[in-house]
Formats: C-alpha cells, sequence, structure tokens
C-alpha cells in the first residue's frame, strides 16, 4: 500500500474531520495526516519539507492561506500545495495559483473522488518536476563542464598561437640579419672584385644576391602577416589624395623604368581606417600589377566606390590578368597560381590583404579587369569603432 504524507493546514475542526474522513475513503492508500491551524506552525511545517503533499485552507484566523503561499515561495519550499476555498472565491483561487499552489478545490464542493484525483495529479505533476529539474541540473553541470573544458582549450590554443607567433618572429629575425649579411658580402665581392671573376663567378654572386635578398624579403613578409593578424586597429581620417601620392612615390622608379600610366581620381573622400593597413593594402595590391602584370602591362588605375556601409579600393591592370580556375585561391598565404608560379615572389601580399580587409569588417575579391587585365577590390566598413 502506498503511504503520503500530509499536511493539513486548517483552523476549522469539523472541516479537518471531514478531510480525515475522505482521505480514509481512498482505496489502495495511506494517508499519514499531520494537522496544524495556526500560521506560524504552517510555516515551521512546511519548511521541514518533509511532506509529499500540503492542503492549505484560505481562512487562517489573523492571516490566510495566501500569506502562507507567499511565503512558501520566498522560501522555495518545493512541497506542492493544494489550496482550500469556500465557494464563491474565484479571485482568491486565481491568486493562489498565481502564487504557485498546484490546484484548487473548493470545500463545500469536495468529495473522496476529486480529492483522490487532486491528489494524484499534483504529486504526479511533482515528480514529473523534479525529474525535469534534476535533467536541467545535469544538463547544465554537463554545459558547465563543457564551457570549462572550451575555455581551458581556448586558453590552450592562445598559448600555443603566442609560441608559434614568436617562433615566427624569432625564425625570422635570425634568417633575416644573415641573408642581409650574406647579400652585403656578396654585392661586395661582385663590385670589388667582378673584374677578377669570371663570367660563372659574377653569375653566382648574383644568384647569391637575388637568394639573399629573398630570404630578407620573405621574414619581412611574415612578419607583416603575423601583424595583420594579430594588431588591433587603430582607426583615424585618412586623406586617401595623400597616401595615393605617398604610394605612387615609392613605385616612381618601376613606373617610369616600364613606362607604366598610373590613374587616380582627382578628387577623394577622408575615410576613417587605419592608416598602417591602408597604406599596405594599396602598397600590395600595386606591387602585385607591377609583379604580376606580365611585359605587355601599361596602366595601373586605383578606383574608389561606396556602398551604403563600405568605401571599396579597387586596383586595376591591363596585363595578362589572373588565369586561374578558382581566383578566390591566390588570397590563401604562400599561394600563387598559373603564370603567378614562374614570378618572382613569396605569395602573401594578398593573404596579408585579405586579413587586413577582414579587421576592417570587409571582404576582398577579384572581378573582370576593367583594363582587360587584373582587377582586385577590397571593402572597407564606414563604421568602425
Amino acid at each position: 500500500m502506498n503511504e503520503i504524507k500530509v499536511l493539513l493546514i486548517e483552523d476549522d475542526a469539523d472541516d479537518h474531520a471531514i478531510i480525515k474522513h475522505l482521505l480514509s475513503k481512498i482505496p489502495d492508500t495511506r494517508f499519514l495526516l499531520d494537522w496544524v491551524t495556526h500560521y506560524d506552525s504552517a510555516l515551521k511545517s512546511l519548511a521541514t519539507q518533509t511532506y509529499d503533499i500540503c492542503l492549505l485552507d484560505f481562512r487562517l484566523g489573523a492571516h490566510d492561506g495566501l500569506e502562507v503561499l507567499e511565503k512558501a515561495g520566498e522560501k522555495m519550499w518545493e512541497t506542492p500545495i493544494i489550496f482550500l476555498t469556500g465557494q464563491g472565491e474565484y479571485e482568491v483561487d486565481i491568486r493562489a495559483m498565481n502564487l504557485g499552489a498546484s490546484d484548487y478545490l473548493v470545500k463545500d464542493q469536495l468529495t473522496t473522488a476529486l480529492l483522490e484525483r487532486s491528489i494524484r495529479y499534483t504529486i504526479g505533476r511533482e515528480i514529473s518536476r523534479k525529474a525535469l529539474q534534476k535533467v536541467n541540473e545535469q544538463l547544465e553541470m554537463r554545459v558547465r563542464e563543457k564551457t570549462a573544458d572550451l575555455a581551458a582549450a581556448n586558453r590552450q590554443l592562445q598559448e600555443e598561437s603566442e609560441k608559434i607567433k614568436l617562433f615566427a618572429y624569432s625564425v625570422s629575425h635570425d634568417l633575416k640579419n644573415p641573408a642581409v649579411s650574406l647579400y652585403g658580402l656578396t654585392e661586395r665581392l661582385f663590385r670589388n672584385y667582378g673584374d677578377i671573376l669570371d663570367e660563372k663567378g659574377r653569375t653566382h654572386c648574383r644568384h647569391i644576391m637575388q637568394s639573399a635578398h629573398q630570404i630578407a624579403m620573405l621574414t619581412e613578409r611574415i612578419n607583416q602577416f603575423i601583424s595583420s593578424k594579430e594588431s588591433p586597429l587603430n582607426t583615424e581620417n585618412l586623406d586617401l589624395q595623400k597616401i595615393l601620392s605617398a604610394i605612387r612615390r615609392e613605385f616612381s622608379e618601376q613606373l617610369q623604368s616600364r613606362n607604366l600610366k598610373w590613374s587616380h581620381p582627382e578628387e577623394l573622400p577622408v575615410i576613417r581606417a587605419d592608416r598602417i593597413c591602408v597604406e599596405r593594402i594599396l602598397r600590395n595590391l600595386v606591387d602585385n600589377a607591377v609583379k604580376y602584370g606580365g611585359d605587355g602591362l601599361k596602366e595601373i588605375q586605383i578606383g574608389l566606390t561606396e556602398t551604403k556601409h563600405f568605401w571599396i579600393l579597387t586596383v586595376s591592370d591591363d596585363g595578362i590578368g589572373i588565369r586561374v580556375n578558382d581566383p578566390d585561391r591566390i588570397f590563401g598565404p604562400f599561394t600563387r597560381a598559373g603564370a603567378f608560379q614562374k614570378t618572382d615572389g613569396l605569395g602573401l601580399g594578398l593573404a596579408i590583404v585579405k586579413e587586413i580587409a577582414g579587421k576592417h569588417k570587409g571582404e576582398v575579391w577579384t572581378e573582370p579587369g576593367r583594363l582587360g587585365g587584373a582587377s582586385i577590390s577590397v571593402s572597407i566598413a564606414k563604421e568602425l569603432s
């Protein structure tokens, strides 16, 4: 036989007797009934949380059952409560349910069947609630554990990232210094003793200088690539006319020696971005056009357009274009394709551009060249913190 421990909070002895009698007529269940009549004793009994269910009368002398419900909610006592009222107290019943009562019964209409159904449904819901609560607690614990594991993994990843970055900087430094020294010594050898060396020796000197120069460039580009990923943005108002004029001066020797035409808009707006990043974008894209435009390259054109949310910088040329099936692949680090593979370069310039575009909440892409060759565009968000 099932046993159900019941707390009855009722100040009327006749009602106590009626409820006790009704409980005794419920089959297959033994009800262990404790009866209290006052507000203070009701709170003390509920605080023990040893009851399967509580039957709570509305009227308790100087206090009422709503006060008991409110206190039980404040204390988060888990004993389910069935509220008992007289006829015509519908508003009281609704208030009781809002305060956390599991059910309400009208005492004048109380029968054994009605009381049994209410008790069993209430206890069943409480069992389901506790089971669900246990599952939620287990789930929350698993989430906390997974969150802690993820945080630990992120910390470890960050530590490894810092180690890799430090290693890259160290390798770059260790390679660059001897490469510069090797270039300088070989150049001095070539300058001072070139007339003594035969043509084969002079060719070897030129190859050594070229290789040393490439090593120095590689180390510098690796540092730039890491910097583009790690350095925070320092946004400011930029005069694009001044920046483009400075970039043009940097390439003036190559432009003149190859008789290349340079053009950009006469009027350009002031935009907000990171100065070093924008200079690096333009420098890399122009360098890309000069290197990979081919012998037929005659013109480099810089343009600026805008949309509602972005500024779009575009560098176009009339060279050989990008002859690969997947043009976006050229934005990967150490990647060159097609005719580019036989051209001097390290394959980091466009990867750096892509990183910088991402930091400016923008993108980089290729499109059919305005001049018939290559055209690469970079978007920069107008709203940057």
